[in-house]
């Protein structure tokens, strides 16, 4: 199935565009839970209940995978199991893991990645390398129906160091999506929507729209909405009818909100109150 109809399938039989971030701060995970065990462990116990809890209200889920990897082989097969645990629930998993590279190496990525085998069905990628360091991601993707979500507009407070700067008359993060909708031509579904997707932050509302006018055919994942502020009125821009076109990332929002109750050894509950909030919230329907 063309990665783009995955996600819009999921997102129409959930009635959710939330794509469920999972972003292990170590320090945030419950005490009681890292007990007596390794990290590994403790962040399997962490997940496999958020999971269980929050599976009916979002689309996807987005594993950042720094916060695996920062434990070493055991935080990456942590990772793994994880995502294996995502798919069994029919949760496609979007890999944040940023990658670019030239040539072998960025093939070398996509197969780690995007291969036919892997649990994964999609990857961030960084395009500031240029255009031909990722077309070995897109091929791989088209062969595996796999899908790609290329930073052009990043939530982050910087983004606007570089992505901002003008370029005759236009910005740096203008080009970027013309080229991301240029090189997503080549993989459109029935919808007319591209296995190459578009990373455009939830803090910057005013791109949204500009930029989906350069991406008509891009899927968006929008981080930033809730803990960073961004608001759910001001994405609809993103979106087409019947909500499709876009997934709207939460993360610390739904994972820690026991914190907000002191009441970690109901964490798993209350990332489903908070998944379940953000859903009615994000309702584009």
């Amino acid at each position: 199935m063309h990665f783009a109809d995955r996600i819009n399938e999921s997102v129409q039989s959930k009635k959710s565009v939330l794509c469920l971030g999972l972003d292990p701060h170590w320090d945030s995970i419950p005490n009681f839970l890292k007990k007596d065990c390794t990290p590994d462990e403790a962040l399997l116990k962490f997940f496999i209940p958020i999971i269980d809890a929050c599976e009916q209200h979002v689309a996807c889920v987005k594993p950042q995978i720094a916060f695996f990897e920062q434990f070493g082989s055991i935080g990456y097969s942590a990772f793994e199991k994880v995502c294996m645990y995502a798919k069994s629930k029919n949760l496609p998993v979007i890999v944040d893991a940023k990658r670019g590279d030239i040539g072998s190496t960025a093939a070398a990525y996509a197969e780690a990645f995007l291969g036919k085998n892997r649990p994964y069905d999609a990857l961030t990628i960084n395009p500031y390398m240029g255009e031909d360091t990722l077309l070995p991601f897109v091929e791989v993707a088209k062969q595996n129906e796999k899908g790609l979500f290329v930073l052009v507009k990043t939530s982050n407070a910087g983004s606007g160091d570089l992505q901002d700067l003008p370029i005759g008359d236009e910005l740096v993060c203008e080009r970027v999506a013309r080229m991301v909708s240029r090189i997503g031509l080549g993989d459109l579904n029935s919808s007319q929507f591209s296995s190459v997707g578009a990373v455009v932050g939830a803090t910057y509302p005013e791109d949204l729209s500009l930029l989906r006018r350069d991406m008509p055919s891009q899927i968006f994942l929008i981080p930033g909405y809730g803990a960073q502020g961004g608001k759910a009125e001001d994405l609809k821009s993103a979106f087409y009818d019947d909500a499709k076109g876009g997934i709207v990332n939460s993360s610390r929002g739904i994972l820690f909100a026991y914190q907000n109750e002191n009441e970690p050894e109901k964490f798993a509950e209350h990332a489903e109150n908070a998944a379940k909030k953000a859903k009615k919230d994000l309702n584009f329907f």
